[in-house]
């Protein structure tokens, strides 16, 4: 996996990943956001585009529940959209639309950001 900054606009920081999020790509004990947007990044609105991210593992999945935990404690919101199909099967399958802010695509996942 590999995260980009697409764009930072209206307090917003729209994020691409791209690659397989898996084991492999989190075992170095950092997070990936954090080495990105820096430790003060949960204190933003992201939206965290998935389309090019076909697979995920459990770790993959653990890694974004973890995020989004640390996103509502430090006052910030994160928003996965743009979810591939077989990612989408596993959020089903483990319950994380019950988790995690989900939007079936960027305008939804902005919409989603600004109803606070």
């Amino acid at each position: 996996m590999k995260l980009n900054v697409v764009s930072k606009e209206d307090g917003l920081t729209s994020v691409e990943s791209v690659g397989d999020i898996t084991v492999f790509d989190l075992s170095d004990r950092e997070n990936p956001l954090e080495t990105l947007l820096g430790i003060d990044c949960y204190r933003q609105t992201v939206l965290l585009d998935l389309a090019q991210s076909t697979y995920i593992d459990s770790s993959g999945v653990g890694w974004l529940i973890q995020c989004h935990t640390k996103f509502q404690h430090g006052g910030g919101r994160l928003v996965v959209h743009s979810i591939a199909p077989m990612v989408n099967h596993c959020f089903r399958v483990l319950g994380v639309y019950d988790v995690l802010n989900v939007a079936s695509d960027k305008a939804v996942a902005m919409a989603l950001a600004s109803a606070r």
